[in-house]
């Protein structure tokens, strides 16, 4: 394997230039780069603590909701939930700033109980 120190584009053995920046190639893979950022570190919140037979599972249907809704979350701890099921908590971690928003967010889809029986509404057209 050969790459392109320009573009870090890998190339199979045998090219010997890049086609984009037409610099000779270097062999072996390229660097894994970090990104570097000037801004300071967004602090990140405890928004919510998932734990039982289900907790993967239930941070893992919050984490979807929220990304749908364009807020970022992460769920640091949920690789120990999916090897030990039922014992270790997974927490769900948002920005501050979206605190708020997210909170009432998985609110309004996780804490509302969906109607049973006599108080579901009826399919459209029946009823």
């Amino acid at each position: 394997m050969a790459y392109c120190p320009q573009c870090l584009t890998e190339y199979r053995e045998g090219s010997s230039d890049c086609i984009d920046c037409g610099v000779p190639l270097k062999p072996g893979a390229p660097p894994l780069l970090v990104p570097q950022s000037d801004e300071p570190a967004t602090p990140l919140v405890r928004l919510r603590t998932f734990s039982g037979p289900t907790a993967q599972l239930d941070a893992d249907l919050a984490k979807n909701i929220l990304a749908t809704q364009g807020i970022p979350c992460v769920l640091p701890g949920e690789q120990m939930a999916e090897t030990l099921p039922g014992i270790d908590v997974v927490q769900l971690l948002v920005r501050e700033q979206d605190a708020d928003e997210a909170a009432d967010i998985l609110k309004s889809y996780l804490d509302q109980p969906a109607p049973l029986g006599d108080e579901a509404e009826p399919p459209a057209g029946e009823g």
